[in-house]
C-alpha cells in the first residue's frame, strides 16, 4: 500500500526494527576489459580471509570515485536463507535514515555478490556524499551461521579503444563499471530532458534520461555495431505507454515499433504471461532479460559523427545506456553477461522440487473437509456457497496440447452445478511483498485452459470452483475430470454432497482496495470503460461472498467528479456493498489540489449530493500509518470534518503503537498488527469508533475464525489490483506486486484470472459464515453453544498467538467440526435452515 511515512505495513520480524529495503546488487566488471588479476591487484583488499561477522572497516581516507564497486563472499553454513545487511555511514550520518543500508538474501552455501560504492542513497532517500567514514557488514538476527571469505573496493577497469560506452542518467547515480555517465547536462544532447531513477535494475538500468531529441559526438567512419537500452523500467502503477518510437543513427532506422493500444497491451503489458518459470526459463529469461533486452544493430558512419536521433513521445526518447564499438567488439556482449549475473545474485529464486512422475496421473489435491468413498471424495457442503477444489496432474513427458474434460457434477435427477475452472500457471514472484528473493510458485490461476501444457518438471494444478445456489437440491452430485495427453486418458472422481443448509451471508464488511487496472487511464479511448470493468470486478466479487470494497472513488474537484463519485456510491449500492465505504485517496488528492477551506466546500457539495441520493456518504481516509510529525496536521482535517458544517466521518491506518493519539479524532480505525492487535485492543476501540482489520500476516486467519473471535466490524486487504509498473515482474518496484485479481483485454470474461491468494481469503469468508450459522444454532442447541464455545476457546486472544498457533490444517478440522455437528442437527432433524 502506498505510504507517505516511515512506518512500513509490510515487515520481517528478523530485522528487529530494520525497515525493509530496496536492493541492488552489482556484479564483477567485464573480463575481456581486464584480467581478474589485474582488477585484483588495482583494488582496496578489505577481507582476505574467513572473517566471521559483524565486520567493520574504518574508511576515512580511501578514495573512491565513480564505478567503484564493492565485492563480497563469503559462505552461508546455516540450512536456511539469511540476511545479510551491508551499512555505510558518512560524516552526517546519525541515525538509520541518514546512512546506505542494503540487504541481500543469502541461500546455504557460498555466494558472491558486488555492489556500486558510488552513488548510494541514504534510507531516508537522500544522496549519501563521500566521503564514508565507515562501513559494516553483518547477519540480521545477529546470526552466526555466515562467514566472509573476500571483500574488496575495486576500480572499474579501463575501456578499449575504438568504444563508446555511455551510461545516461543522474549525477548522483552509481555508474556500471566501464561506462561513461552522460547526464541532463552533456554538451553532447539536446532535448527537452527529464532524468530518471528507478528502483529495478543494476547501474546501468535503474536510471536514464527521458525526452532525448538526439546525441552527437566525433567518430571514425566505417561500420559499426550498435547497442542500446532503451527500457524505462516504471515505477508504482506506472508504465511508459507510447505507441510510437523510432530511433535513426545517420539516418538509419534502428528501432522501428508502431503499437495500436489493444496490440501493446498484448506485446508489452501481457508479455510476461506468455512463458513459464523454470519450464520456459529461469528467472533472468522470463523477468531481467525480457525487461530490459538491449537492441543491437550494425550502423555505418559516413561524417566522421556519430549521430543517434530519437522520434516520438517523450516517453518514447529514452535511452538508459548505449554502446558503439567495432563489429567484432564484445563490450557490450560482456555488459550484458554481467547484467546477468547481477541480477541473478540480486534476486536468488527457489525452485520446489517434485520426484519426477514416470506415468502419467491426475489425482484430488482440495484441501476441504471432505469423506472417501470408493475411490473418490465427496464433499459437504452447504447452499449458497461456492466450494473451491484442487486437482493435481503429473505428467512424465512434455505435452503442448493436453486435452482437461470436466463433467459438471450432477445428482441422479441429471441437475448439474455449474462451475468455473482455471489452472495454475508457474511463474517467478516475491514470497512476500518487501522480500528480495522469488520462488517459483504456481500462483497465478489462468482460465484460458486451452493455452495450458504440461511438464516433466513442474505438476499442474487445475482448481475448481463450484457454485451452490441457495435452491440447490440437497444430495449427491457426481463430477469428474478426464485428461488425454500423449494418447493416454486418465480421470478423476469426486462428489458434493449438499446439505440442505442455507449458508448466511457475512454479517461483517470483508473485502478488497480496488481500482481498475492503471492502463485503463493511460489511453483516452479506455477511461470511459473504468465503470464497466469495476462491474465486472464487483461481480465477481459479490459472486463469492464479499461484503466490502475500498474502491478508487473520483476526487470531487468540480461538478464532474462529484457526479462521477455519486454515480460509484451507486454502483457500491447496486452490487450489495452497504457500506461503510471508505475513501481511501480522495481527500489527501483532493487537499493537493485545493486549498483546504476550498476542498472543505467541496466535500460539503458532496454531502449534499449524497443526501439528495439517499446515499450514506463515505469515511474519508485522513491518514496512512503517519510519522508523528503529520500528526497536527491529520488533527486539524479532523476537526475541520467533524465540524457542524460538515459532520464527515474520517479514517485512518494505524501500523504502530505510537500513532494511537490520532484514535481520538478517527470514526474508522483501521489496524494492522505493527499497531498491536489482540480481543482487547479491539473492545477497547469499538467503545468510541469502528474498527476493521487490515493487511495481517495470514489472511485466512485474520479474516475468518480471529475476525469472530476478536469481533472487529470488518476486514480489508490491500489489494485487488495494485501492479507495480510491470503486472509480470516481481522485481521492479520497492515491494513486489499485490494482486488478487489479474487485469484482462477485451470484454469482461467470464472467468477471471486470479491469484491463489483471493481463493484463500475467500475461504477466510466461507469459515466466517459457517460460525455465523454456529452462532444462531448456539441460540437453540446446547452442542451448538458447546461447539461455539470449544472453537472460542482454541483461539487465542492475542493476534500473536494466534498466528503461531493456529496453522491451515487446524482451521480445515475447526471448519470440520462445526460441518459435523451440521450432518449431527440434520440427522436429528432439529437443523435450522
Amino acid at each position: 500500500m502506498a505510504s507517505d511515512t516511515s512506518f512500513r505495513r509490510f515487515s520481517l520480524p528478523v530485522f528487529q526494527g530494520i525497515t525493509v529495503l530496496w536492493l541492488t546488487v552489482c556484479f564483477i566488471a567485464a573480463p575481456n576489459l581486464v584480467t581478474p588479476s589485474m582488477a585484483w591487484a588495482s583494488s582496496e583488499i578489505l577481507v582476505d580471509s574467513e572473517t566471521d561477522m559483524p565486520y567493520r572497516h574504518d574508511l576515512d581516507g580511501l578514495e573512491i570515485k565513480l564505478g567503484y564497486e564493492l565485492q563480497i563472499k563469503g559462505q552461508n553454513n546455516s540450512d536456511a536463507v539469511l540476511i545479510l545487511i551491508v551499512r555505510i555511514d558518512n560524516d552526517h550520518s546519525e541515525n538509520y535514515y541518514t546512512r546506505f543500508n542494503r540487504q541481500f538474501s543469502i541461500k546455504p552455501g557460498p555466494f558472491s555478490l558486488t555492489l556500486p560504492i558510488t552513488g548510494l542513497k541514504t534510507s531516508g532517500k537522500q544522496p549519501l556524499t563521500l566521503p564514508y567514514t565507515k562501513m559494516i557488514i553483518f547477519t540480521a538476527g545477529s546470526s552466526d551461521d555466515m562467514v566472509l571469505t573476500q571483500a574488496r573496493i575495486t576500480p572499474p577497469p579501463p575501456r578499449p579503444q575504438q568504444v563508446l560506452a555511455l551510461d545516461f542518467g543522474k549525477e548522483d547515480s552509481p555508474v556500471f563499471p566501464g561506462f561513461e555517465p552522460v547526464t541532463a547536462k552533456d554538451k553532447r544532447l539536446s532535448g527537452t530532458l527529464l532524468q530518471r531513477f528507478r528502483p529495478s535494475g543494476d547501474a546501468l538500468m535503474q536510471d536514464g534520461l527521458e525526452g532525448i531529441d538526439n546525441f552527437s559526438a566525433p567518430w571514425e567512419n566505417g561500420q559499426w555495431k550498435l547497442t542500446i537500452w532503451l527500457q524505462e523500467q516504471g515505477e508504482w502503477e506506472y508504465l511508459p505507454h507510447f505507441l510510437q518510437r523510432k530511433v535513426r543513427v545517420e539516418g538509419q532506422t534502428v528501432v522501428d515499433e508502431s503499437y495500436n493500444t489493444s496490440q501493446w497491451l498484448s506485446d508489452v503489458y501481457f508479455a510476461g504471461t506468455k512463458k513459464e518459470a523454470v519450464i520456459d526459463g529461469d528467472q533472468w529469461q522470463l523477468i531481467g532479460e525480457r525487461r530490459t533486452r538491449p537492441v543491437t544493430s550494425t550502423v555505418t558512419i559516413t561524417d566522421n559523427t556519430f549521430t543517434i536521433e530519437w522520434i516520438g513521445d517523450r516517453a518514447a526518447r529514452y535511452a538508459a545506456g548505449l554502446v558503439l564499438e567495432p563489429l567484432d567488439g564484445q563490450f557490450a556482449a560482456d555488459a550484458e553477461k554481467q547484467r546477468k549475473a547481477r541480477f541473478m545474485e540480486s534476486w536468488p529464486a527457489t525452485v520446489p522440487t517434485f520426484p519426477r512422475s514416470h506415468k502419467l496421473s491426475i489425482s484430488d489435491k482440495s484441501a476441504q473437509p471432505s469423506t472417501s468413498l470408493e475411490k473418490y471424495k465427496v464433499y459437504p457442503t452447504a447452499r449458497n456457497s461456492l466450494l473451491n477444489l484442487n486437482f493435481r496432474i503429473n505428467s512424465p513427458e512434455p505435452d503442448s496440447n493436453p486435452i482437461v474434460a470436466i463433467a459438471n457434477p450432477r445428482n441422479s435427477a441429471g441437475q448439474k452445478l455449474a462451475l468455473k475452472s482455471r489452472y495454475g500457471h508457474w511463474r517467478f514472484e516475491r514470497p512476500q511483498p518487501n522480500a528480495n528473493e522469488l520462488v517459483a510458485a504456481d500462483s497465478y490461476l489462468r482460465a484460458d485452459l486451452s493455452s495450458m501444457t504440461l511438464s516433466p518438471e513442474l505438476p499442474r494444478n487445475l482448481y475448481l470452483q463450484v457454485e451452490v445456489p441457495a435452491d440447490t437440491e440437497p444430495g449427491i452430485y457426481k463430477g469428474n475430470l478426464q485428461l488425454l495427453s500423449k494418447g493416454a486418458l486418465k480421470m478423476v472422481e469426486f462428489a458434493v454432497d449438499v446439505i440442505p443448509v442455507d449458508l448466511p451471508d457475512m454479517n461483517r464488511s470483508v473485502g478488497l482496495y480496488l481500482e481498475p487496472a492503471p492502463y485503463y487511464e493511460w489511453f483516452p479511448d479506455n477511461r470511459s470503460l473504468k465503470p464497466f470493468v469495476t462491474a465486472c470486478d464487483f461481480s465477481l466479487l459479490t459472486s463469492m461472498g464479499f461484503t466490502n470494497v475500498a474502491p478508487a472513488l473520483e476526487v470531487p474537484i468540480d461538478l464532474d467528479h462529484r457526479k462521477k463519485l455519486i454515480n460509484q456510491l451507486k454502483q457500491l449500492r447496486m452490487f450489495g456493498f452497504q457500506g461503510p465505504t471508505l475513501a481511501y485517496t480522495p481527500l489527501k488528492r483532493l487537499l493537493s489540489v485545493q486549498p483546504q477551506s476550498e476542498a472543505m466546500q467541496s466535500l460539503s457539495r458532496v454531502r449534499d449530493d449524497a443526501a439528495v441520493a439517499q446515499l450514506e456518504t463515505p469515511y474519508w481516509s485522513i491518514f496512512d500509518e503517519p510519522h508523528p510529525d503529520k500528526f497536527a496536521a491529520i488533527k486539524d482535517t479532523a476537526i475541520k470534518l467533524h465540524s457542524q458544517s460538515l459532520d464527515m466521518k474520517t479514517a485512518g491506518h494505524l501500523n504502530n503503537p505510537r500513532q494511537d493519539e490520532l484514535l481520538s479524532v478517527t470514526d474508522l480505525a483501521i489496524i494492522n498488527h505493527g499497531f498491536g492487535v489482540s480481543k482487547a485492543v479491539i473492545e477497547n476501540l469499538k467503545k468510541s469508533s469502528k474498527v476493521w482489520l487490515y493487511n495481517m500476516p495470514a489472511p485466512r486467519l485474520a479474516a475468518g475464525f480471529y475476525l469472530w473471535k476478536s469481533n472487529p466490524d470488518g476486514y480489508v486487504q490491500w489489494h485487488g489490483r495494485m501492479p507495480t509498473a510491470d503486472p509480470f515482474d516481481p522485481t521492479d518496484g520497492r515491494e513486489g506486486d499485490v494482486i488478487y485479481m489479474y487485469p484482462w483485454q477485451g470484454s469482461c470474461p467470464d472467468t477471471m484470472d486470479i491469484h491463489k491468494r483471493l481463493l484463500d481469503l475467500h475461504e477466510a469468508t466461507i469459515d466466517l459464515r459457517w460460525l455465523q450459522w454456529l452462532d444462531a444454532q448456539s441460540k437453540n442447541n446446547i452442542d451448538a453453544r458447546e461447539l461455539a464455545e470449544k472453537l472460542r476457546n482454541a483461539i487465542p486472544d492475542e493476534w500473536e498467538k494466534a498466528q503461531e498457533s493456529l496453522s491451515a490444517e487446524q482451521l480445515i478440522l475447526m471448519r470440520k467440526s462445526i460441518m459435523g455437528l451440521v450432518r449431527e442437527s440434520f440427522t436429528s432433524g432439529s437443523a435450522s435452515e
